[in-house]
């Protein structure tokens, strides 16, 4: 049976797989009532944080924690990462068959790698925040190449078991598989392109988001992704302020080096300069994440130091960024990672990044080539854990 387009093209589906309908304006279809969804949203969180404040303290942030956590857990559960299939994990297959007969137990998603064996920590929750190359607030755009490019690409990892949480840093051009829609907004194919480009095969909303979301799990082996955030860079200068502003060195490239200067404190749009602006120099790109990284780490230490003082900070914070923001976030969520902030350090003596050379493509713009078996170690790093011998071995 066949696909019914026009009916296809009306309805978008979340990621907990429901359907919504889009409104037609003119010659373009919308998301139905996003700035209601949106500002719906904030008074929610609002209203939480007034009850969280009132006699209904324990059982309002109990009901709303246990709802959060649950659906958090739920989407981050569904799928685990394919490593034991990835071309790096030739030394892990090669002695598969003889563990599996010598050993207790061989359970599905184990992977041997270096003598040692890893199962994914399936109590780990990853977020993909996204810096959009656009200075409006968020709004749907007609055409399916209109959603603007994803120019920062981070991953932040909360490992309950170690109380951490680790940033991965992704460049926008690196090179993997990418839906492409055409002007229509119909699919047309799968190809290898930067992979910043995903975001822009879409609306500039939900649907962006989440092809932006695809590609970056399937870059990372299939990597569950619990929730992601696409902010507009015009957010940056006030979200820079509303933490009293960022201290970083002084950053200059020349000639493929980076040379750190004095510190400075970044106000307003000082903030957006320092982390959008990258040059004309070749592998500027490379450059430019560079100084996001420093930028980041000083952020999220203001950021996690405030919300640790006072947890309805991040409230503020949320009515504040919200017109700039797309995300999957809710109001329950949210809820359950602020109450779960206080207990976390920030793990950024080492922003994790992939690996590889830039390269100038034919049509003249750069690629990222990764390092495959340096992301698959990484992933071993960041998202695995090491199987204790008696586990497998007789």
């Amino acid at each position: 049976m066949g696909i019914n387009r026009r009916h296809s093209e009306n309805v978008y589906y979340d990621r907990h797989g429901k359907m919504h309908h889009r409104r037609r304006i003119g010659s373009e279809y919308r998301h139905h009532h996003h700035h209601h969804r949106r500002w719906k949203r904030v008074l929610l969180i609002v209203l939480a944080v007034v009850l969280l404040c009132g006699a209904g303290l324990f059982t309002t942030w109990r009901i709303l924690d246990a709802v959060g956590r649950n659906a958090l857990y739920k989407s981050a559960q569904e799928n685990v990462p394919t490593l034991a299939q990835a071309a790096a994990a030739e030394d892990a297959q090669e002695n598969t068959a003889g563990q599996e007969s010598s050993s207790k137990i061989w359970k599905d998603g184990w992977v041997r790698y270096q003598d040692k064996v890893y199962e994914y920590n399936d109590q780990i929750l990853t977020f993909l925040v996204m810096g959009i190359d656009d200075m409006n607030y968020a709004r749907a755009k007609s055409g399916g190449q209109s959603g603007g490019q994803a120019d920062s690409l981070f991953l932040l990892v909360m490992n309950p078991e170690t109380k951490q949480i680790s940033v991965v840093a992704i460049n926008r051009n690196t090179m993997t598989k990418i839906d492409v829609y055409d002007a229509d907004g119909n699919f047309d194919h799968t190809g290898v392109g930067q992979i910043c480009l995903a975001h822009g095969y879409g609306d500039g909303m939900e649907e962006s988001c989440e092809r932006e979301k695809k590609a970056v799990s399937n870059l990372l082996y299939s990597l569950p992704i619990s929730g992601y955030a696409a902010i507009n860079m015009g957010a940056v200068p006030m979200i820079n302020d509303a933490v009293g502003g960022v201290t970083v060195p002084r950053m200059t490239y020349q000639d493929g080096k980076i040379e750190y200067g004095k510190d400075q404190t970044l106000m307003g749009e000082e903030a957006y300069r320092f982390v959008h602006y990258r040059g004309n120099d070749f592998d500027a790109a490379t450059y430019r994440l560079e100084k996001q990284k420093v930028y980041l780490k000083a952020l999220m230490t203001k950021m996690l130091a405030s919300v640790k003082a006072n947890p309805a900070s991040i409230v503020n914070l949320y009515q504040s960024v919200s017109p700039y923001m797309v995300t999957d976030v809710d109001v329950s969520e949210v809820t359950y990672l602020a109450g779960q902030m206080g207990s976390y350090s920030l793990n950024l003596d080492t922003i994790y990044s992939l690996q590889g050379e830039t390269k100038m493509g034919d049509q003249g713009f750069e690629e990222f080539y990764y390092d495959e078996a340096a992301l698959y170690e990484m992933m071993l790093q960041v998202f695995y854990r090491e199987v204790p011998e008696e586990e497998y071995k007789q």
